[in-house]
C-alpha cells in the first residue's frame, strides 16, 4: 500500500517537472520563431518595435497552442490542479495587496455566516431536536391537544393508563411527572430536578449506568422499598463521587430513598432531570384530567410509522370520549417525535415564522456579500488592462470569471470559518442566557453539527458566487475596449446595493440604541422599590399523592403558604411577608380589557393593561399607598370580584375620572392566570410603583386578590435587610414546615431582572454590530462608488475645469449619484423605521440621531474622492489613457 502511494506521488511529481519542461521548450520554440519572423519583416523595411508586432499577431494564440501540445501529451489534468492551485495563490495575494477590503468583506460575511449557522443550529436544538442515543429518531411524544383551549392538556395521566394497556405500535411506553423536590445531603438543602418515571425510560434510552443499575418495573410497586437512580453530575456536586454512593439513603421532599444507580455524563432524560424515582400508580385510580401534568413517551415498534402509531392512538382515545365526554369532547392526541415542543395544530404556524426568521437572515447575508460584492467589482474594474492582456492571450470570459470566483471564494472560506467559530462561542454563551437558573435540555449542547457545518457550506458557495461571479460577469461583460477606456460602469444592482445598505442602517441603529436604554429598565425598576432590601423565591408544594381532589390539593398548599408566612413573620428582622404571580422588576403579562358600557368611560380609551395576581400585605410590603377608595380587605381574598388599579390606569382608561365603582372584565389573555369573563369591580386606586416602564401607555396595571391555592404562580417576597444572608435560614423553614414544600430560584429581588436584561443587552450588541458592520460597508461602498467614479471621468472632470467650469459645478455633477442614492436609502431607512412605530419623542429623537450619523458616514466617505477630484489638472487629465 505505502509503495503503492509513493510510487504514485513520484509519478505526480515526474509529470509536473514533465509539464515545466515541456513549457520552457514551446516559450523557446515560440520565441525564435517569432524572432525569425521579425527579422524577414525588418528586412521588408518596418521598423524594430512594428515587425515585432506583427510577427506575434501573425503567429497566432500561443496559449492555445501550449494546450493543444500539452493535452496530446496527457498532461491536461495535472495542469487543471495547477491552473486552480495558482488561482489559489493569486487570490491570497490579492487579499494581502488590498487589506481594507479584506478586512471589511471577511468581518461582514463572518458575521452573516454566524447569525446563520446559529438560526439554523437553534432550529435543530428546539424545533427539530435528534435525541442522543440509540434509535433516537424513533422515540416519540403523546399529547393531547385541547381544540377549546389551543393548547396542550398536560393532565394526561388516566390516558396514559389506557394507551399503555391496549398500544401496539408503540413499544416501551412510559411516562413522567417532573418535579422539583428537597434535597437533603447531610446538613445541605438545596432543591433538586427530578422526575417520578415509568421503568420502561431506562430501556427506551438505552443507556447504561456507570455505577449499579437502572430503574426496574419491580420498582414500581408499593411494596417495593423507594429507588432512586442519580445522575453524574449530581454525584459529582452533591455526593463527591462517592464510590459506595449505590446503597445509601437519602431524603428527597418527603420520600427517604435508596441509592440504586449512577447514570453516565449528559443524560437527564426526560429534559433536564438529575434524579429518578419510580412513578407509582398503584394507589387510588386516577381520574380523568386529574393528577398532575404528565410527558408520556415510547418509541416506534419495529417498521411503524407516525401517522400509523397516531392512527392508533386516535382510535383509543375515541374509545375513551366516549365514556367521558365531558372531559374529553374536546382533546386530540397528538404523536411527534420526542423532544418537538410544538403540537401538531402549531406546526405550520411555527414552520412559517421560522422560515420568515431563515428567510431574513439569508437576506441579511446576501446584501452583506453583495456590498462586498460592489467592492469587488470596483477594484476589479480597475484591473482593465490585465483582463484586457489576458483575452489578448487567448484566455477565455470563463477562465478570467473562475480565476475572480476562485479569488472571492479564498475570502469567503476564511470568513465562513471565522464566522463559524463566532456562532460556536455565541452558541454557548447564548445557551447560558436562556437557561439563566434552569437546565437547558439534555438533548442541547453548545457545539456546531455536521448539519450546520454543511449548511454554512452552501451558504459560503452562495456568497462566493455573489462576491466573485457577478462582479466578474459585469467586468467582462463589455468589450476589450470597455475594459481599458474606461468604459464600465457601477449598474443598478450595485445602485440598489447601496440604497439598501443605507437604508438598513438607518432602521437599526434606533434598534441598537432603544435597546441600550431598555436594558437600563431593570436597575431603575430595582432601585424605585428598594429591591436591595428583598428576598425572593417561588413556592412550590409537590401533590404527591396523585388521587387527591383538586379542591384537596388547594386547601394543602394554602394552609403549607400561610403556616411559613406566619413563621417568617415571626423572624426578628423580617419586616414583611407577601407574595405575587408576578414580581416587581420582571416584565408583565399584558392583557386586553373590556369596560363595562354602563361606566360612562370614554369610547377612546386606552383597552390594555397589565395585571398581577397579590397576596395579602402586597401593597404595604412595597410601600405604596393607597390615594382614593380602599385597599384589600380580608374578605375580598375569599371572595374575590374586586380589584384596585394604578394611578396609570385610571389616567389612560377613565381619562382621570374615578374609576372607583366601575366594573371591568379581561377578555384577551392566559385564562388560567386572570378570570377572562368575570366582572370585576375597582374598589381602590394606588400610586405607580416597580413596573415603571419607559412608554406611558404601557404603565397601567390592574392588582387582584389571590390566595396561595395555587391556582397562580406563588412568588413569594420577603422584606429584610441582608437577603443574601437570611437565605439559607428562609430554606431551612421552609423544610420546617413540611418536606412537601420547594422554594426555587432562592435570590435577592436586585438580581431578578439580571438573567433577562443581560439577554437584551446581548440581542442589542448584535444588533450593533450588525448595523455597524453595514454602516461600515455602506461608507465603504459609497467611497468605492465615489474613486471609481472619479478615476473613470479624470478627463472629463479636468476638460471641465479647463473650460472654467466652477468646483462646486463639477463636485455637484459627479458626486450626485451619490448623494441621490445615500438621501434614497435614508428615506426608505426612515419609512421602515416608523413602520415599526415612533411612539415617543425619545424614538423619533434617535431616528434622527441615525440620520444624521448616516449622512456624517456618506459625506466622510466622500472626502478622499472629492478631494483628489479637486486636485485634478486640466494637463494630467488630458494625457489619461482611460
Amino acid at each position: 500500500m505505502i509503495g503503492r502511494q509513493l510510487a504514485r506521488i513520484r509519478s505526480v511529481w515526474s509529470g509536473a517537472r514533465a509539464g515545466e519542461g515541456l513549457d520552457a521548450e514551446l516559450d523557446e520554440e515560440f520565441r525564435l520563431h517569432i524572432e525569425l519572423r521579425a527579422r524577414d519583416l525588418e528586412r521588408q523595411g518596418l521598423a524594430p518595435e512594428a515587425a515585432m508586432r506583427q510577427a506575434r499577431r501573425e503567429f497566432g494564440n500561443p496559449v492555445n497552442t501550449r494546450e493543444d501540445v500539452r493535452a496530446s501529451r496527457g498532461l491536461h489534468r495535472l495542469d487543471a490542479f495547477r491552473f486552480y492551485w495558482l488561482d489559489i495563490k493569486l487570490g491570497l495575494r490579492m487579499l494581502a495587496r488590498y487589506p481594507a477590503l479584506t478586512l471589511v468583506g471577511t468581518l461582514a460575511i463572518a458575521v452573516g455566516v454566524a447569525l446563520s449557522a446559529l438560526y439554523f443550529e437553534s432550529y435543530q436544538m428546539f424545533v427539530d431536536p435528534r435525541m442522543p442515543f440509540p434509535e433516537g429518531e424513533r422515540v416519540v411524544s403523546i399529547r393531547l391537544w385541547d381544540k377549546a383551549a389551543a393548547s396542550t392538556a398536560g393532565n394526561a395521566l388516566y390516558d396514559f393508563t389506557m394507551w399503555r394497556d391496549q398500544l401496539r405500535t408503540i413499544e416501551h411506553l412510559g411516562a413522567a411527572v417532573p418535579f422539583e423536590r428537597t434535597l437533603r445531603v447531610d446538613e445541605s438543602i438545596d432543591p433538586v430536578r427530578g422526575a417520578e418515571i415509568s421503568a420502561s425510560a431506562f430501556r427506551l434510552a438505552g443507556v447504561k449506568p456507570v455505577l449499579g443499575r437502572t430503574l426496574i418495573e419491580r420498582d414500581e410497586l408499593l411494596s417495593e422499598p423507594p429507588a432512586a437512580v442519580v445522575s453524574h453530575s449530581l454525584w459529582q456536586s452533591r455526593f463527591d463521587v462517592d464510590p459506595q454512593i449505590v446503597g445509601r439513603s437519602i431524603e428527597l421532599g418527603a420520600t427517604h430513598a435508596t441509592v440504586v444507580g449512577v447514570m453516565p455524563e449528559g443524560f437527564g432524560f426526560p429534559v433536564s432531570q438529575r434524579i429518578w424515582i419510580p412513578l407509582r400508580l398503584g394507589g387510588a385510580p386516577v381520574p380523568p384530567r386529574g393528577g398532575p401534568n404528565v410527558q408520556i413517551f415510547g418509541r416506534l415498534a419495529e417498521g411503524v410509522t407516525l401517522p400509523k402509531a397516531e392512527a392508533e392512538v386516535a382510535a383509543i382515545s375515541r374509545r375513551i370520549a366516549a365514556d367521558h365526554p365531558d372531559t374529553h369532547k374536546d382533546l386530540i392526541p397528538r404523536v411527534t417525535g420526542y423532544g418537538k415542543p410544538l403540537a401538531a395544530g402549531e406546526s405550520l404556524m411555527m414552520l412559517r415564522a421560522l422560515s420568515i426568521v431563515n428567510g431574513i437572515f439569508v437576506a441579511l447575508l446576501a446584501i452583506l456579500c453583495a456590498n462586498v460584492g460592489a467592492l469587488v467589482f470596483a477594484r476589479a474594474a480597475t484591473r482593465g488592462r490585465e483582463i484586457a492582456l489576458r483575452t489578448s492571450l487567448g484566455a477565455s470570459r470563463g477562465r478570467i470569471v473562475t480565476q475572480l470566483f476562485v479569488e472571492a471564494f479564498v475570502l469567503t472560506v476564511i470568513a465562513a470559518a471565522i464566522g463559524l467559530a463566532l456562532a460556536r462561542l455565541a452558541l454557548g454563551y447564548g445557551l447560558g442566557l436562556i437557561a439563566g437558573n434552569e437546565a437547558m435540555p439534555f438533548w442541547v449542547v453548545a457545539k456546531l453539527s455536521l448539519e450546520t457545518i454543511v449548511y454554512a457550506g452552501v451558504l459560503t458557495l452562495i456568497g462566493a458566487s455573489i462576491v466573485g461571479i457577478l462582479p466578474a460577469l459585469r467586468v467582462t461583460r463589455g468589450s476589450l475596449r470597455d475594459a481599458t477606456a474606461g468604459n464600465l460602469r457601477f449598474g443598478r444592482l450595485w445602485t440598489g446595493v447601496i440604497v439598501a445598505q443605507v437604508a438598513l442602517t438607518v432602521a437599526l441603529l434606533p434598534i441598537a440604541a432603544d435597546g441600550v436604554l431598555q436594558s437600563n429598565r431593570f436597575s431603575n425598576r430595582a432601585e424605585a422599590i428598594g429591591a436591595e432590601h428583598f428576598l425572593i423565591a417561588q413556592f412550590v408544594m409537590d401533590q404527591q399523592d396523585y388521587g387527591l381532589e383538586p379542591a384537596a390539593v388547594a386547601a394543602r398548599m394554602r394552609a403549607a403558604y400561610e403556616e411559613l408566612e406566619r413563621r417568617l413573620a415571626a423572624r426578628p428582622g423580617v419586616q414583611a411577608v407577601t407574595f405575587a404571580d408576578q414580581l416587581p422588576v420582571h416584565d408583565q403579562a399584558k392583557y386586553s380589557i373590556e369596560v363595562d358600557k354602563t361606566s360612562g368611560a370614554p369610547t377612546d380609551a386606552l383597552r390594555q393593561s397589565t395585571g398581577v395576581n397579590v397576596g395579602q400585605g402586597f401593597f404595604e410590603a412595597f410601600g405604596t399607598s393607597v390615594v382614593a377608595g380602599r385597599a384589600f380587605a380580608a374578605g375580598d381574598y375569599e371572595r374575590g370580584g374586586v380589584l384596585v388599579v394604578n394611578e396609570s390606569f385610571a389616567r389612560l382608561v377613565f381619562g382621570g375620572r374615578s374609576p372607583i365603582g366601575h366594573r371591568i372584565r379581561v377578555i384577551e389573555g392566559n385564562a388560567t392566570e386572570l378570570p377572562s369573563k368575570e366582572w370585576y369591580e375597582i374598589v381602590g386606586i394606588v400610586r405607580d410603583f416597580g413596573w415603571t416602564l419607559d412608554v406611558p401607555r404601557e404603565q397601567a396595571a390592574m392588582y387582584y386578590p389571590r390566595l396561595a391555592t395555587g391556582v397562580t404562580r406563588v412568588n413569594l417576597a420577603i422584606r429584610v435587610q441582608d437577603p443574601e444572608a437570611f437565605a439559607p435560614r428562609l430554606r431551612a423553614i421552609a423544610a420546617e414546615v413540611s418536606p412537601l414544600v420547594t422554594l426555587r430560584d432562592v435570590q435577592p429581588l436586585a438580581g431578578a431582572g439580571g438573567s433577562e436584561a443581560r439577554i437584551n443587552w446581548a440581542l442589542t450588541s448584535v444588533v450593533w454590530l450588525v448595523g455597524g458592520i453595514v454602516l461600515l460597508l455602506a461608507a465603504t461602498g459609497i467611497h468605492a462608488l465615489m474613486a471609481f467614479t472619479v478615476s473613470r471621468r479624470t478627463r472629463e472632470i479636468g476638460i471641465r475645469a479647463a473650460l472654467g467650469a466652477r468646483p462646486r459645478r463639477v463636485m455637484t455633477k459627479v458626486f450626485s449619484r451619490a448623494m441621490l442614492q445615500i438621501g434614497l436609502g435614508v428615506l426608505v431607512g426612515s419609512v421602515i423605521a416608523a413602520s415599526w412605530g415612533l411612539n415617543s419623542a425619545r424614538e423619533v429623537a434617535v431616528l434622527l440621531a441615525a440620520i444624521g450619523v448616516m449622512l456624517t458616514a456618506g459625506l466622510l466617505a466622500c472626502a478622499v474622492p472629492l478631494r483628489r477630484a479637486l486636485r485634478i489638472q486640466p494637463i494630467d487629465a488630458l494625457r489619461e489613457e482611460g
